[in-house]
């Protein structure tokens, strides 16, 4: 029989966690399947395939009498299934034993997502739908993994609000074992630019997410939120709004003036001919000895380095097949 504190530490064993075996792999890539003594036996693909009133039947016949005023009561104050799961092995003389002793988690899972306001979302849904997210990243197919991580967004929002959070950390430490916040949120950013380069509409919803991640978390890390500003400034100008992204990253280089990535990235929007934008190399020079001028770490004046020198490349890889532009450069 699985003693109650060890069915706490096994359940709260996070997807994407290094597996408890030892091997170093992730915890989904390794044991999540495989019978083990101390291993959680039922799935929750399993208990999906349940119908409601089947699902009921088996917690009642196992020492845990389900009221749904209750249950809606309880998935409003918890974040995961898993801890009404846990409130039911305390508020109750709960029978289950071996096999079934995890089946209360999965229970309460199924039965959240069946009963709960449909934006009300527990931590494992949110959890699960990255994991099928990946898959489609994977698959190469980002737009439809970005919709369904814009889904998980949409919960965290609500969980924020729920909860009048403005950093990551009080999500991060309550979704702790299932995934981090503050990293799902810069993986976003990045897969919505990844979905752009092939479908630029997907720059407008990266350009929105951005925002409304600065609203909803201005008091998130410094880093992430200089990294969200630099994006919406990029979306504008990957969406031919150069103007307002001049804009944006004035504002940018205003409230961080020590900041070289700011000119960076100023520089960079006015050198991404693969997305069809706006090619002016005069300017990225400007703005790229801008950030040289402020740069003090090595790794960001090297950075700095190899795109003033891509610019001169790429001049004289236009004036080799244009003469009279490496007159009017040799002019200059």
């Amino acid at each position: 029989m699985i003693k109650a504190k060890e069915r706490k530490i096994l359940s709260k064993i996070g997807r994407n966690e290094p597996c408890p075996c030892g091997s170093g792999k992730k915890y989904k890539k390794c044991c999540i399947d495989r019978p083990h003594p101390v291993m959680r036996h039922w799935s929750y693909e399993e208990v999906d395939e349940m119908d409601t009133e089947d699902i009921i039947q088996m917690l009642e016949s196992i020492g845990i009498p389900f009221d749904e005023d209750t249950f809606l009561e309880d998935v409003e104050k918890y974040d995961l299934a898993q801890d009404i799961s846990e409130g039911w092995f305390d508020d109750f003389k709960v029978t289950a034993q071996g096999r079934d002793e995890d089946f209360p988690w999965f229970a309460a899972w199924v039965l959240w997502e069946r009963m709960a306001p449909a934006d009300n979302v527990s931590v494992e849904q949110m959890s699960n739908s990255i994991d099928e997210g990946e898959q489609y990243f994977l698959a190469g197919d980002r737009e439809t993994g970005c919709d369904i991580w814009l889904e998980v967004w949409k919960a965290i929002k609500v969980k924020c609000q729920q909860q009048a959070c403005s950093d990551l950390g009080l999500l991060d430490e309550q979704f702790r074992g299932a995934f981090f916040v503050s990293n799902f949120v810069q993986d976003l950013e990045m897969e919505l630019r990844n979905a752009g380069v092939r479908n630029k509409s997907y720059f407008k919803k990266r350009l929105d997410y951005c925002r409304e991640f600065l609203t909803v978390f201005p008091d998130a890390d410094d880093l992430i939120l200089a990294n969200m500003r630099r994006s919406v400034a990029e979306s504008y100008a990957y969406l031919g709004d150069y103007e307002q992204a001049d804009l944006e990253f004035e504002g940018i280089v205003r409230e961080r003036p020590h900041d070289p990535w700011g000119y960076i990235a100023w520089g960079d929007i006015y050198t991404s001919k693969w997305l069809g934008g706006e090619l002016d190399y005069d300017k990225a020079r400007d703005f790229y000895l801008k950030a040289l001028a402020i740069a003090d770490d090595r790794g960001d004046i090297l950075a700095v380095q190899e795109r003033l020198e891509g610019i001169e490349n790429a001049i004289l890889k236009v004036s080799l097949m244009d003469p009279a532009v490496k007159t009017q450069t040799e002019g200059d």
